[in-house]
Order: structure tokens, then sequence, then C-alpha cells
């Protein structure tokens, strides 16, 4: 049996992230949100993947490439045009030949649930169409799904302003061949787009039994950059693999879940907090504090006295000294001056700020800030003073 990850989609609600990179590909603890999709389904025996892709997907192909390092056979599938997710999956077609059933997953989405578990309940049902879903306080921002004894689905509605249910669809999807007879009779909806859930509805309409498996474990659209923060906060607090293969200078304490990656120094008088994720060739100097749920990518450097919690930092930045940041996302190969503040809270992150960045000294950051990609900023007084 075959997987289809669709990873396609822009991610406009994750910039300025997503201006740099596909949304697929930001780190949660440590790795890419697809690397984490990819254990999920081997972890449910799937071990042959169809990876769809949009017109600007170089970064996904480059790192994962035909998925042997990943214990997984990768194919790819080319949606040229954001034509929804059902004509996403009919993009895969062609690669799933011969496949009876078939499980889809959105290429954002991570999970916790049992997948084995899924696939037996959906096999018990003899059911031509399972959906993971989940109980919500609010369903409205979601698909909506309504379900009748023994969780036979009867209805379902996108992001309906008066739901039929608590029910909500969690983006993971196991098919049976009868999808492809209704995937060809689709029509658009009101967005243009052929919609995933109408070729479900298609299916019950048309007498399939398709159900419901409901799931109370932990998962995560992470559509938006407190949701990355609230994932990587996940993953973290699980890791089970704490190692040190860089170097430790002495009066460093290291306390809970970390690891840190090769060639990387822990300079004198540092104290490291876990969980938390540290990559390779990074500085860590004198005076830092750093965790818990901290995750830093590689070629890092934090000068002195910088303190970091419930914080990404992507790889080759440099943060100066006497900086404190929480709650916060900053991209690749940034460079944050001294004496910057950046700090939220569990409603609110404190600052996310776009690739290639410049923030100068003295900056403070009002909690929900955001910055673009290649953005400069200073205060007015260094400016005076710049220009003499």
């Amino acid at each position: 049996m075959k997987a289809v990850i669709l990873a396609a989609g822009k991610g406009t609600r994750m910039r300025p992230l997503t201006f740099t990179r596909p949304k697929h590909m930001l780190p949660v603890a440590g790795k890419p949100i697809l690397e984490h999709i990819i254990s999920f389904l081997r972890s449910g025996g799937i071990n042959e993947v169809v990876m769809v892709i949009g017109s600007e997907s170089e970064f996904i192909t480059e790192y994962f490439g035909d998925g042997s390092r990943f214990d997984v056979k990768i194919e790819y599938a080319e949606q040229r045009k954001p034509l929804g997710l059902a004509h996403a999956v009919s993009v895969a077609s062609p690669l799933l030949k011969g496949e009876e059933r078939f499980i889809a997953v959105l290429g954002d989405v991570l999970f916790k649930l049992n997948l084995k578990d899924m696939l037996t309940f959906h096999g018990k049902r003899e059911a031509k169409a399972t959906i993971a879903i989940s109980e919500a306080a609010d369903p409205t921002p979601f698909g909506v799904v309504k379900v009748v004894d023994g969780f036979r689905v009867e209805r379902l509605v996108e992001k309906p302003k008066v739901p039929p249910s608590n029910f909500i669809i969690a983006g993971l999807y196991i098919f049976e061949n009868e999808f492809w007879d209704c995937i060809k009779d689709l029509k658009p909806s009101w967005r243009g787009e052929y919609e995933i859930t109408d070729a479900i509805q298609l299916m019950v309409d048309r007498g399939y039994p398709v159900y419901g498996y409901l799931t109370k474990k932990w998962w995560k659209d992470t559509g938006r950059p407190t949701d990355l923060l609230e994932a990587s906060q996940k993953f973290l607090s699980e890791l089970s693999d704490f190692y040190v293969l860089g170097e430790v200078q002495k009066n460093v304490e290291i306390r809970g879940p970390v690891q840190i990656g090769r060639e990387t120094v822990i300079y004198e008088g540092a104290k490291i907090f876990g969980p938390t994720v540290i990559g390779e060739r990074c500085e860590v100097g004198p005076g830092c504090i750093i965790g818990p749920n901290v995750e830093i990518g590689n070629d890092v450097k934090l000068v002195e006295n910088v303190e970091l919690q419930n914080t990404i930092v992507m790889s080759r930045t440099l943060i100066s000294n006497n900086v404190r940041i929480t709650d916060s996302v900053i991209g690749e190969n940034c460079k944050i001056g001294p004496s910057v503040r950046a700090c939220g809270n569990s409603k609110v992150f404190g600052v996310v700020i776009g690739d290639n960045s410049t923030i100068g000294p003295g900056i403070s950051f009002s909690p929900g800030s955001m910055l673009g990609p290649n953005s400069s900023i200073r205060l007015r007084w260094e400016e005076a003073d710049a220009e003499g």
C-alpha cells in the first residue's frame, strides 16, 4: 500500500517564513515537517510514498531525493495549479495504478495517532473511505463531519457557520478504489477548486460505506507560526534520544533532555535546559541560557548572555550579546544585534522574522510582530549617528 502526501500548498498563512521555502519544510524539533510525516507513515508499515508537490519544490526534492535516506521509496507528482485537494490526489493517480487501497495525508499536519489501528478500523468495517476525525470546541474553521451510529459518515461540510457536529476532519484519509469513480464526476466548488470533502460526500451519497475514525490523540495543523511553535514543543517534549556530540567547556550546566550536534561548542558558564535541540557547528557563548523548548539549526552563533525560551532559530543565524527572545521563530541567515528583546507568551508569539534579515541593537518587538525576509531594522538615533 502506498501513501500520498499532499505538499503542493503555498503556505500563505505561514508567511513571512514561506516566502523563501515551502511550509512543509519548516523545522519541528530539528526536522522538516515532511520528515515527521514520513516517520508517521513508516510507523503504520507504509514504505512507498507519492509526494504531490507544487511548481517551486526544489527544497523538497533535493532534501528527500528518492527517499532511501529515510527508508522509504518516494515518487513525485506535480500539481501545477492550486485546484484543490481532490485534484492534488488525482494528480498522483498514475503512480497508484494497481493499488486497491491508499492513504492520503496533508503535508502540513502532524499526528500522534496509531496509524495501524486506523487501518484495522477501516478494514473491519469494509469501508470504502475512512477519515481521521477529532472533537473541537469550535469546529467552524474546519471541515466538519456528521456521523451516525458506529461513526458512519452521513454528511461533510467545509467551514460551516452552523456546524452539524463538533467532529472535525484531521487531514488523514484511507481510500479504496471506489474513490476514483467519484473523483471523475466531481465539479469545482465556489472557490474554483476540487474539494476532497465534496469527493467524499459523493461517495456517501452513492451509498459507499464511509467512516470517521475518532482520535483523541494529539494532532496539529501547522498552518500558522503559533502552530509551528506548539508542534515543536510537543515533539521536543517526547525526545528519547539524548546526546552531546560537540564540545562542552567547564562550568556548563545541562539539565533535562538535550541534543547537541557535532562540532558545536558550548562555552563556559552557559546553561542548557531541555527539552532542547542544538544543531551542528554552533557556538553557544558564555552566560547564555537556552531552553526549555528551543530548537536551533546548524551554524548558529549565540555570542554572549543570550536567553532563548520556546523559540526556533533556523540555520546560519547570528544572535549578539544580551538578547532575550521567547515564543518566537527566527529565520535562516539572520543577524540579531545586541540587547534586542522579543518576548511572547502562550497566547501570542513574540516575533516571526523572515530569512536574511538584520535587526539593529536595542530593538524591542511588541508581541505578535512579523518581519518579512531580507528586512533591515534599526533605531532612528542609530541611523542619525551613522550618518554623522
